[in-house]
């Protein structure tokens, strides 16, 4: 299904992750997920590829498989890799449609952003409090009808403790930019607690810039939050996305 180009790739594979120590044609899934998490916490996405390659090509009938191996394209940017095997994922367990976040940011990327909006809206039922949620349906609506009408549609997310979470949903309606930045400057400087809430806040008032249309803004905050951003899947995220805004694609997106 990955076609040629893709077959190659994987045979290749067999020989990058021999060379770290492992057997790749006797892996169990669990043992290439590691292999491939542990890489993108080394910041390698090759080899974290390379271990997405070989889920695919040795666990093709696995349901569960083919969902590891999405997350694992979605984090290191292959993001029309991702996008089909996680449609594929959801045709083959509908029943998991609600918990496929991720596909709704690989659709993002993508560029099919109604399908996008439509599974963060789906995501709610089983996570109705997660602002993240909110503000990726906010964006991807603003792209696919206006930034006028995502305003009209903002999903509720109540009682996100996170900071600054309640400023970003509250952000989504009345555009209060300084409210972010003051409340992540609350917290105090040399901090996890303050990396942390810096990182959310230049993520989101990056992806509000984007969602508005202000491409300049928004790559100015995404490079900010992906510079020293963990390798968590949100930092991995930051990176694609911040690499995202520097193409063809973003600007084509912004509506004139």
């Amino acid at each position: 299904m990955l076609g040629v180009a893709a077959s190659v790739v994987m045979q290749m594979t067999c020989f990058s992750l021999a060379s770290h120590g492992q057997d790749a044609d006797s892996m169990s899934v669990s043992s290439l997920r590691a292999t491939g998490l542990k890489a993108l916490q080394e910041g390698n996405r090759d080899l974290a590829i390379e271990s997405a390659d070989a889920i695919v090509r040795q666990h093709s009938n696995d349901a569960r498989a083919i969902r590891l191996a999405a997350d694992i394209y979605l984090r290191s940017g292959k993001v029309e890799w991702a996008t089909r095997l996680f449609n594929r994922y959801a045709k083959v367990a509908p029943e998991q449609m609600p918990e496929l976040w991720q596909r709704g940011i690989a659709l993002y990327f993508s560029g099919n952003y109604g399908e996008a909006a439509k599974q963060f809206e789906a995501h709610r039922s089983v996570n109705p409090n997660d602002v993240e949620n909110a503000a990726w349906h906010f964006l991807c609506v603003a792209k696919a009808t206006s930034f006028d009408e995502a305003k009209k549609l903002i999903l509720p997310a109540p009682g996100d403790r996170r900071i600054p979470m309640q400023q970003i949903l509250e952000m989504l309606s009345s555009g209060n930019t300084e409210a972010v930045n003051a409340r992540v400057n609350e917290t105090k400087v040399g901090t996890a607690e303050r990396a942390d809430a810096a990182f959310y806040g230049d993520f989101y008032l990056g992806l509000y810039a984007d969602a508005a249309g202000d491409l300049d803004r928004a790559r100015k905050l995404l490079d900010r939050a992906s510079k020293d951003a963990p390798h968590h899947y949100m930092g991995d995220i930051s990176r694609v996305y911040a690499t995202y805004l520097h193409s063809d694609d973003a600007k084509a997106s912004v509506k004139k």
